[in-house]
Protein backbone atom coordinates (compact mmCIF):
# COMPACT_ATOMS: atom_id res chain seq x y z
CA UNK A 1 0.00 0.00 0.00
CA UNK A 2 0.95 3.54 -0.87
CA UNK A 3 2.45 5.41 2.39
CA UNK A 4 0.56 8.32 1.16
CA UNK A 5 -2.31 7.65 1.00
CA UNK A 6 -5.40 8.36 3.23
CA UNK A 7 -8.26 6.10 5.04
CA UNK A 8 -10.77 7.16 7.48
CA UNK A 9 -9.34 5.00 10.13
CA UNK A 10 -6.73 7.86 10.64
CA UNK A 11 -8.87 10.59 11.30
CA UNK A 12 -10.37 8.30 14.26
CA UNK A 13 -13.46 9.93 13.83
CA UNK A 14 -16.59 10.34 11.44
CA UNK A 15 -16.42 13.07 8.88
CA UNK A 16 -18.78 15.92 9.23
CA UNK A 17 -21.45 17.32 6.33
CA UNK A 18 -21.45 20.17 4.75
CA UNK A 19 -24.19 20.98 7.09
CA UNK A 20 -22.86 20.29 10.19
CA UNK A 21 -19.63 22.14 9.29
CA UNK A 22 -21.11 25.20 7.95
CA UNK A 23 -23.74 25.05 11.07
CA UNK A 24 -19.85 24.74 13.84
CA UNK A 25 -18.25 27.94 11.55
CA UNK A 26 -21.53 29.79 11.99
CA UNK A 27 -21.48 29.47 15.59
CA UNK A 28 -18.09 29.94 15.92
CA UNK A 29 -17.90 33.32 14.17
CA UNK A 30 -21.20 34.34 15.79
CA UNK A 31 -20.04 34.06 19.46
CA UNK A 32 -16.55 34.63 18.75
CA UNK A 33 -17.47 38.50 17.27
CA UNK A 34 -21.04 38.71 19.32
CA UNK A 35 -24.21 40.79 17.95
CA UNK A 36 -23.16 43.59 17.22
CA UNK A 37 -19.50 45.38 15.45
CA UNK A 38 -18.77 47.81 13.27
CA UNK A 39 -17.04 48.07 9.68
CA UNK A 40 -15.93 50.08 7.52
CA UNK A 41 -15.45 49.81 3.77
CA UNK A 42 -16.84 51.43 0.24
CA UNK A 43 -19.80 50.14 -1.34
CA UNK A 44 -18.73 48.14 -4.48
CA UNK A 45 -22.36 47.48 -5.65
CA UNK A 46 -26.23 47.37 -4.21
CA UNK A 47 -28.96 45.44 -5.37
CA UNK A 48 -32.52 45.85 -3.56
CA UNK A 49 -34.75 43.00 -4.06
CA UNK A 50 -38.19 43.27 -4.74
CA UNK A 51 -38.98 42.45 -0.73
CA UNK A 52 -37.40 45.17 0.24
CA UNK A 53 -34.05 43.80 1.13
CA UNK A 54 -30.82 45.17 0.28
CA UNK A 55 -28.19 43.15 -0.88
CA UNK A 56 -24.36 44.27 -1.23
CA UNK A 57 -20.88 44.18 -1.01
CA UNK A 58 -18.30 46.20 0.73
CA UNK A 59 -14.79 46.86 -0.36
CA UNK A 60 -11.45 46.92 1.23
CA UNK A 61 -10.03 50.16 -0.26
CA UNK A 62 -6.60 48.71 0.62
CA UNK A 63 -6.55 45.37 -0.13
CA UNK A 64 -8.38 43.25 -2.97
CA UNK A 65 -11.17 42.16 -0.34
CA UNK A 66 -14.68 41.81 -0.72
CA UNK A 67 -17.69 40.97 2.19
CA UNK A 68 -20.82 40.40 1.06
CA UNK A 69 -23.39 42.10 2.87
CA UNK A 70 -27.31 42.25 3.90
CA UNK A 71 -30.03 44.43 5.56
CA UNK A 72 -33.80 43.44 6.05
CA UNK A 73 -36.27 45.29 4.80
CA UNK A 74 -37.17 46.85 8.69
CA UNK A 75 -33.86 48.39 9.35
CA UNK A 76 -33.38 49.59 5.81
CA UNK A 77 -36.38 52.12 6.21
CA UNK A 78 -34.70 53.63 8.80
CA UNK A 79 -31.78 54.73 6.53
CA UNK A 80 -30.63 57.72 5.79
CA UNK A 81 -28.26 56.96 2.91
CA UNK A 82 -29.05 55.78 -0.29
CA UNK A 83 -26.19 52.75 0.31
CA UNK A 84 -24.85 53.02 -3.79
CA UNK A 85 -22.12 52.07 -4.86
CA UNK A 86 -19.45 54.72 -4.57
CA UNK A 87 -20.46 55.23 -1.00
CA UNK A 88 -17.96 54.95 1.84
CA UNK A 89 -19.57 53.65 5.18
CA UNK A 90 -19.69 52.11 8.36
CA UNK A 91 -22.04 49.33 9.30
CA UNK A 92 -23.05 48.05 12.63
CA UNK A 93 -24.42 44.25 12.53
CA UNK A 94 -22.83 40.80 12.84
CA UNK A 95 -21.09 38.38 10.92
CA UNK A 96 -22.28 35.38 10.45
CA UNK A 97 -22.45 32.11 8.05
CA UNK A 98 -25.65 32.30 5.37
CA UNK A 99 -26.56 28.17 5.61
CA UNK A 100 -28.22 27.50 1.93
CA UNK A 101 -25.30 28.12 0.32
CA UNK A 102 -22.33 28.31 2.97
CA UNK A 103 -21.16 31.78 2.58
CA UNK A 104 -20.13 34.06 4.63
CA UNK A 105 -21.82 37.79 5.03
CA UNK A 106 -22.24 40.44 7.06
CA UNK A 107 -25.88 41.35 8.30
CA UNK A 108 -26.08 45.05 8.97
CA UNK A 109 -28.77 46.66 10.77
CA UNK A 110 -27.50 50.06 10.82
CA UNK A 111 -24.95 51.79 8.36
CA UNK A 112 -23.73 55.59 8.61
CA UNK A 113 -21.43 57.55 6.06
CA UNK A 114 -17.87 56.81 7.27
CA UNK A 115 -17.07 60.53 7.41
CA UNK A 116 -19.30 60.57 10.72
CA UNK A 117 -16.38 59.03 12.55
CA UNK A 118 -16.24 57.51 15.86
CA UNK A 119 -19.08 60.17 17.59
CA UNK A 120 -21.86 59.53 14.96
CA UNK A 121 -21.28 56.10 15.41
CA UNK A 122 -22.22 56.09 18.98
CA UNK A 123 -25.05 58.39 18.74
CA UNK A 124 -26.63 55.89 16.11
CA UNK A 125 -26.20 53.44 18.42
CA UNK A 126 -27.65 55.30 21.43
CA UNK A 127 -30.33 56.24 19.04
CA UNK A 128 -31.26 52.61 17.82
CA UNK A 129 -30.82 51.76 21.81
CA UNK A 130 -33.40 54.39 23.30
CA UNK A 131 -35.76 53.33 19.81
CA UNK A 132 -35.45 50.03 20.98
CA UNK A 133 -36.57 50.45 24.57
CA UNK A 134 -39.65 52.75 23.39
CA UNK A 135 -38.63 56.37 24.22
CA UNK A 136 -39.41 57.85 20.47
CA UNK A 137 -42.62 55.55 20.71
CA UNK A 138 -45.29 58.22 19.34
CA UNK A 139 -47.87 56.45 21.65
CA UNK A 140 -46.04 58.00 24.56
CA UNK A 141 -46.46 61.24 23.82
CA UNK A 142 -48.52 63.44 26.00
CA UNK A 143 -50.78 66.57 24.61
CA UNK A 144 -49.41 70.03 24.85
CA UNK A 145 -52.22 71.95 27.36
CA UNK A 146 -54.49 74.02 25.01
CA UNK A 147 -54.50 77.37 27.74
CA UNK A 148 -51.51 76.87 30.11
CA UNK A 149 -51.34 78.89 33.37
CA UNK A 150 -47.10 78.48 33.60
CA UNK A 151 -44.78 77.96 30.78
CA UNK A 152 -41.62 76.88 32.29
CA UNK A 153 -38.42 77.86 29.82
CA UNK A 154 -35.12 76.03 30.24
CA UNK A 155 -32.48 77.88 28.36
CA UNK A 156 -29.74 80.02 28.58
CA UNK A 157 -30.52 83.42 30.57
CA UNK A 158 -28.41 85.00 28.04
CA UNK A 159 -29.45 83.65 24.54
CA UNK A 160 -31.82 84.89 21.74
CA UNK A 161 -34.15 81.99 22.40
CA UNK A 162 -35.74 83.28 25.49
CA UNK A 163 -36.20 86.66 24.14
CA UNK A 164 -38.08 85.01 21.22
CA UNK A 165 -40.12 82.78 23.34
CA UNK A 166 -41.13 85.80 25.31
CA UNK A 167 -42.01 87.53 22.47
CA UNK A 168 -44.21 85.01 20.58
CA UNK A 169 -46.03 84.54 24.20
CA UNK A 170 -47.35 88.07 24.79
CA UNK A 171 -47.95 88.45 20.83
CA UNK A 172 -50.37 85.59 20.91
CA UNK A 173 -52.08 84.89 24.39
CA UNK A 174 -49.66 87.01 27.80
CA UNK A 175 -48.77 84.15 29.77
CA UNK A 176 -46.96 83.60 33.06
CA UNK A 177 -43.55 81.95 32.09
CA UNK A 178 -40.52 80.81 34.70
CA UNK A 179 -37.07 80.73 33.63
CA UNK A 180 -34.82 77.80 34.60
CA UNK A 181 -31.51 79.06 33.18
CA UNK A 182 -28.46 76.86 32.27
CA UNK A 183 -25.70 76.18 29.84
CA UNK A 184 -27.12 74.76 26.56
CA UNK A 185 -23.15 74.56 25.07
CA UNK A 186 -20.09 72.95 26.08
CA UNK A 187 -18.57 70.76 28.90
CA UNK A 188 -21.18 69.59 31.46
CA UNK A 189 -24.01 71.60 29.67
CA UNK A 190 -25.96 68.43 29.20
CA UNK A 191 -25.99 67.72 33.41
CA UNK A 192 -26.54 71.21 34.27
CA UNK A 193 -29.85 71.11 31.61
CA UNK A 194 -30.94 68.24 33.56
CA UNK A 195 -30.53 69.56 36.71
CA UNK A 196 -32.23 72.60 34.82
CA UNK A 197 -35.26 70.88 34.40
CA UNK A 198 -35.55 68.99 37.54
CA UNK A 199 -35.37 72.49 38.85
CA UNK A 200 -38.46 73.81 37.20
CA UNK A 201 -40.46 71.19 38.07
CA UNK A 202 -40.74 72.47 41.27
CA UNK A 203 -42.62 75.12 40.22
CA UNK A 204 -46.98 75.16 41.15
CA UNK A 205 -49.56 75.13 38.86
CA UNK A 206 -46.85 74.15 35.92
CA UNK A 207 -48.21 72.81 32.91
CA UNK A 208 -46.02 72.53 30.08
CA UNK A 209 -41.83 73.20 29.41
CA UNK A 210 -39.96 74.33 26.52
CA UNK A 211 -36.43 73.13 26.28
CA UNK A 212 -33.82 74.51 23.99
CA UNK A 213 -31.74 76.89 22.55
CA UNK A 214 -30.95 79.17 19.32
CA UNK A 215 -29.46 77.79 16.35
CA UNK A 216 -25.88 76.71 15.74
CA UNK A 217 -24.02 74.09 13.85
CA UNK A 218 -24.54 70.23 14.48
CA UNK A 219 -21.23 69.92 16.74
CA UNK A 220 -23.03 72.28 19.42
CA UNK A 221 -25.93 70.11 19.91
CA UNK A 222 -24.11 67.51 21.49
CA UNK A 223 -25.70 68.60 24.85
CA UNK A 224 -28.91 67.94 23.35
CA UNK A 225 -27.88 64.13 22.28
CA UNK A 226 -27.16 63.10 25.89
CA UNK A 227 -29.22 60.17 27.68
CA UNK A 228 -29.78 61.48 30.72
CA UNK A 229 -31.44 64.65 29.48
CA UNK A 230 -33.64 61.97 27.21
CA UNK A 231 -34.57 59.85 30.49
CA UNK A 232 -35.13 63.39 31.87
CA UNK A 233 -37.39 64.19 29.58
CA UNK A 234 -39.40 61.33 29.39
CA UNK A 235 -39.81 61.70 33.17
CA UNK A 236 -40.99 65.04 33.02
CA UNK A 237 -44.25 65.20 34.51
CA UNK A 238 -45.76 68.13 32.10
CA UNK A 239 -45.38 67.56 28.49
CA UNK A 240 -42.05 69.11 27.16
CA UNK A 241 -41.54 70.94 23.56
CA UNK A 242 -38.02 70.67 21.99
CA UNK A 243 -36.79 74.18 20.77
CA UNK A 244 -33.24 73.06 19.39
CA UNK A 245 -33.46 75.41 16.65
CA UNK A 246 -31.81 73.22 14.09
CA UNK A 247 -34.19 72.34 11.30
CA UNK A 248 -31.74 69.83 9.47
CA UNK A 249 -30.36 67.75 12.25
CA UNK A 250 -32.86 66.17 14.52
CA UNK A 251 -31.25 65.90 18.45
CA UNK A 252 -32.48 62.87 21.00
CA UNK A 253 -33.92 65.72 22.86
CA UNK A 254 -36.39 66.23 19.45
CA UNK A 255 -37.11 62.38 19.04
CA UNK A 256 -38.13 61.99 22.89
CA UNK A 257 -40.14 65.28 23.41
CA UNK A 258 -44.00 65.16 23.37
CA UNK A 259 -43.50 67.86 20.46
CA UNK A 260 -40.90 69.38 18.24
CA UNK A 261 -40.16 72.75 17.26
CA UNK A 262 -37.94 74.16 14.79
CA UNK A 263 -37.18 77.52 16.45
CA UNK A 264 -38.02 78.59 19.89
CA UNK A 265 -40.71 81.23 17.84
CA UNK A 266 -42.30 78.20 16.90
CA UNK A 267 -41.96 76.25 20.33
CA UNK A 268 -44.26 79.70 21.88
CA UNK A 269 -46.70 79.06 19.33
CA UNK A 270 -47.36 75.35 19.86
CA UNK A 271 -47.65 75.87 23.75
CA UNK A 272 -49.84 79.18 23.87
CA UNK A 273 -53.24 79.72 22.18
CA UNK A 274 -53.72 82.50 19.44
CA UNK A 275 -56.25 84.81 21.09
CA UNK A 276 -57.25 86.54 17.47
CA UNK A 277 -57.86 83.28 15.87
CA UNK A 278 -59.92 82.21 18.73
CA UNK A 279 -61.78 85.81 18.47
CA UNK A 280 -62.12 85.22 14.74
CA UNK A 281 -62.99 81.88 14.95
CA UNK A 282 -66.10 82.81 18.11
CA UNK A 283 -66.99 85.91 15.56
CA UNK A 284 -67.53 83.47 12.66
CA UNK A 285 -69.29 81.02 14.81
CA UNK A 286 -71.91 83.56 16.23
CA UNK A 287 -72.70 84.93 12.94
CA UNK A 288 -73.31 81.24 11.80
CA UNK A 289 -75.60 80.72 14.33
CA UNK A 290 -77.62 83.89 13.90
CA UNK A 291 -77.84 83.26 10.14
CA UNK A 292 -79.66 79.62 11.34
CA UNK A 293 -81.50 81.00 13.97
CA UNK A 294 -82.94 83.40 11.56
CA UNK A 295 -83.36 81.01 8.74
CA UNK A 296 -85.42 78.62 11.32
CA UNK A 297 -87.59 81.69 12.02
CA UNK A 298 -88.66 82.06 8.73
CA UNK A 299 -89.19 78.49 8.29
CA UNK A 300 -91.61 78.56 11.17
CA UNK A 301 -92.97 82.15 9.69
CA UNK A 302 -93.84 80.10 6.03
CA UNK A 303 -95.54 77.04 8.00
CA UNK A 304 -97.75 78.98 9.78
CA UNK A 305 -98.74 81.22 7.43
CA UNK A 306 -99.83 78.52 5.42
CA UNK A 307 -101.32 76.79 8.81
CA UNK A 308 -105.20 77.90 8.40
CA UNK A 309 -106.48 79.47 12.35
CA UNK A 310 -109.74 78.75 13.51
CA UNK A 311 -112.04 81.68 14.26
CA UNK A 312 -111.42 83.31 17.80
CA UNK A 313 -114.61 83.98 19.26
CA UNK A 314 -115.62 80.94 19.00
CA UNK A 315 -113.33 79.59 21.30
CA UNK A 316 -114.35 82.77 23.34
CA UNK A 317 -117.88 81.55 23.50
CA UNK A 318 -117.01 78.34 24.21
CA UNK A 319 -115.61 79.04 27.29
CA UNK A 320 -117.73 81.56 28.54
CA UNK A 321 -120.70 79.09 28.53
CA UNK A 322 -118.23 77.07 30.27
CA UNK A 323 -117.87 79.29 33.46
CA UNK A 324 -121.41 80.19 33.58
CA UNK A 325 -122.10 76.74 34.34
CA UNK A 326 -119.31 76.21 36.89
CA UNK A 327 -119.72 80.20 38.30
CA UNK A 328 -123.92 77.74 39.24
CA UNK A 329 -121.98 75.12 40.45
CA UNK A 330 -119.97 76.65 42.82
CA UNK A 331 -122.82 79.24 43.70
CA UNK A 332 -125.03 76.09 44.49
CA UNK A 333 -121.96 74.35 46.65
CA UNK A 334 -121.13 77.35 49.08
CA UNK A 335 -125.27 77.82 49.81
CA UNK A 336 -125.16 74.01 51.15
CA UNK A 337 -121.61 74.60 53.13
CA UNK A 338 -122.75 77.35 54.94
CA UNK A 339 -125.99 75.96 55.81
CA UNK A 340 -123.92 73.25 57.39
CA UNK A 341 -121.67 75.46 59.36
CA UNK A 342 -124.62 77.56 60.60
CA UNK A 343 -125.76 74.17 62.41
CA UNK A 344 -122.54 73.38 63.70
CA UNK A 345 -122.20 76.41 65.40
CA UNK A 346 -125.40 76.47 67.15
CA UNK A 347 -124.37 73.33 68.62
CA UNK A 348 -121.12 74.57 69.23
CA UNK A 349 -122.75 77.32 71.60
CA UNK A 350 -124.87 75.26 73.74
CA UNK A 351 -122.41 73.78 74.77
CA UNK A 352 -119.81 76.61 75.75
CA UNK A 353 -122.87 77.89 77.94
CA UNK A 354 -122.72 74.70 80.04
CA UNK A 355 -118.97 75.13 80.57
CA UNK A 356 -119.04 78.68 81.84
CA UNK A 357 -116.01 79.98 83.46
CA UNK A 358 -117.79 81.66 86.04
CA UNK A 359 -119.01 77.90 87.45
CA UNK A 360 -115.87 76.03 87.21
CA UNK A 361 -113.94 78.98 88.98
CA UNK A 362 -116.09 78.26 92.22
CA UNK A 363 -115.36 74.59 91.99
CA UNK A 364 -111.52 74.62 91.11
CA UNK A 365 -111.07 77.18 94.25
CA UNK A 366 -112.76 74.51 96.69
CA UNK A 367 -110.30 72.20 95.98
CA UNK A 368 -107.56 74.03 95.98
CA UNK A 369 -108.41 75.65 99.63
CA UNK A 370 -108.19 72.17 101.10
CA UNK A 371 -105.04 70.75 99.45
CA UNK A 372 -102.96 73.77 100.58
CA UNK A 373 -103.94 72.92 104.23
CA UNK A 374 -103.02 69.63 103.97
CA UNK A 375 -99.32 70.35 101.61
CA UNK A 376 -98.10 73.30 103.23
CA UNK A 377 -95.88 72.04 105.94
CA UNK A 378 -94.32 69.36 103.46
CA UNK A 379 -93.42 71.42 101.47
CA UNK A 380 -91.55 73.79 103.64
CA UNK A 381 -89.81 71.12 105.29
CA UNK A 382 -88.79 69.57 101.65
CA UNK A 383 -87.02 72.94 100.91
CA UNK A 384 -85.82 73.20 103.91
CA UNK A 385 -83.50 70.01 103.43
CA UNK A 386 -83.09 70.91 99.40
CA UNK A 387 -81.62 74.15 101.09
CA UNK A 388 -79.31 72.08 103.41
CA UNK A 389 -78.07 69.86 99.92
CA UNK A 390 -77.20 72.58 98.10
CA UNK A 391 -75.18 74.51 100.80
CA UNK A 392 -73.04 71.35 101.41
CA UNK A 393 -72.41 70.77 97.81
CA UNK A 394 -71.61 74.58 96.76
CA UNK A 395 -68.87 73.92 99.94
CA UNK A 396 -67.83 71.11 97.73
CA UNK A 397 -67.53 73.02 94.87
CA UNK A 398 -65.93 75.82 95.79
CA UNK A 399 -63.31 73.07 97.38
CA UNK A 400 -62.72 71.16 94.31
CA UNK A 401 -62.51 74.46 91.94
CA UNK A 402 -59.64 75.83 94.41
CA UNK A 403 -57.69 72.30 93.50
CA UNK A 404 -57.86 72.05 89.97
CA UNK A 405 -56.88 76.10 89.96
CA UNK A 406 -53.70 75.04 91.64
CA UNK A 407 -53.26 72.15 89.19
CA UNK A 408 -53.78 74.18 86.09
CA UNK A 409 -51.44 76.90 87.48
CA UNK A 410 -48.48 73.85 88.07
CA UNK A 411 -49.16 72.57 84.27
CA UNK A 412 -49.49 76.31 82.89
CA UNK A 413 -45.85 77.28 84.14
CA UNK A 414 -44.29 73.64 82.77
CA UNK A 415 -46.18 74.94 79.69
CA UNK A 416 -44.65 78.30 79.57
CA UNK A 417 -41.01 77.11 80.48
CA UNK A 418 -41.18 74.49 77.42
CA UNK A 419 -43.33 77.30 75.02
CA UNK A 420 -40.04 79.44 75.75
CA UNK A 421 -37.33 76.89 75.21
CA UNK A 422 -39.07 76.02 71.67
CA UNK A 423 -39.53 79.94 71.12
CA UNK A 424 -38.28 81.31 67.64
CA UNK A 425 -36.74 84.29 70.27
CA UNK A 426 -35.17 81.37 72.35
CA UNK A 427 -33.48 80.13 68.96
CA UNK A 428 -32.14 83.92 67.74
CA UNK A 429 -30.55 84.29 71.34
CA UNK A 430 -28.10 81.01 69.92
CA UNK A 431 -26.85 83.09 67.49
CA UNK A 432 -29.22 82.15 64.67
CA UNK A 433 -31.08 84.58 62.34
CA UNK A 434 -34.42 84.45 59.99
CA UNK A 435 -34.11 85.69 56.86
CA UNK A 436 -37.97 87.17 55.07
CA UNK A 437 -38.75 87.60 51.55
CA UNK A 438 -41.60 89.36 50.58
CA UNK A 439 -43.23 88.77 54.24
CA UNK A 440 -42.40 85.07 54.29
CA UNK A 441 -39.24 83.09 56.20
CA UNK A 442 -36.87 81.91 53.18
CA UNK A 443 -36.36 77.82 53.34
CA UNK A 444 -35.38 77.35 50.21
CA UNK A 445 -32.35 79.26 48.21
CA UNK A 446 -34.38 78.48 44.74
CA UNK A 447 -36.83 81.48 46.15
CA UNK A 448 -34.62 84.20 45.63
CA UNK A 449 -32.67 85.02 43.00
CA UNK A 450 -29.16 87.31 42.63
CA UNK A 451 -29.71 90.92 43.12
CA UNK A 452 -33.09 90.23 45.94
CA UNK A 453 -33.35 92.69 48.60
CA UNK A 454 -33.72 90.17 52.10
CA UNK A 455 -34.41 91.35 55.73
CA UNK A 456 -32.40 89.73 58.23
CA UNK A 457 -33.98 88.89 62.29
CA UNK A 458 -31.69 88.63 64.85
CA UNK A 459 -32.55 88.28 68.47
CA UNK A 460 -31.35 92.11 68.58
CA UNK A 461 -32.65 94.31 66.37
CA UNK A 462 -32.43 93.69 62.35
CA UNK A 463 -31.17 94.58 59.17
CA UNK A 464 -31.48 94.45 55.10
CA UNK A 465 -29.28 92.13 53.03
CA UNK A 466 -28.63 91.70 48.69
CA UNK A 467 -28.58 88.16 47.71
CA UNK A 468 -25.07 88.04 46.00
CA UNK A 469 -25.03 84.72 44.72
CA UNK A 470 -27.60 81.55 44.95
CA UNK A 471 -26.76 78.07 45.41
CA UNK A 472 -30.00 75.92 45.02
CA UNK A 473 -30.56 72.91 47.42
CA UNK A 474 -30.39 69.11 46.44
Amino acid sequence: MNDNALSLSDSGSKPLTVAELTRAAKGFIEERFGPSVWVEGEVASAHPSPSGHLYFELKDDREDVRLACVMWKGNRARLTLEMKAGDRVQLRGRPTIFPGRGQFQFTADAAIAAGAGAQAAALAALKEKLRAEGLFDPAGRRPLPRFPRVIGVVTSATGAALGDIVRECDRRAPSKIVVSPTMVQGAGAAEKIVAALTLIQRVRALDVVIIGRGGGASEDLGAFNDEALARAIRACKVPVVSAVGHDVDHTIADLVADARATTPTQAAALVTPNFAEIRESLDARQAALRRAVRLALRQREVKLGRRKLPDPRLRVNELRQRFDHQASALAQQLKLRLRGAGARLDALEARLQGAHPAARVREDQAIISAHRARLEPAALRLLQRTRDRLGALEARLLRAVEKLVEARKVRVGLAAGKLHALSPLAILERGYAVALHNGRALTDAADVRAGDRVWVRLHRGAFEAEVQKVEPGP
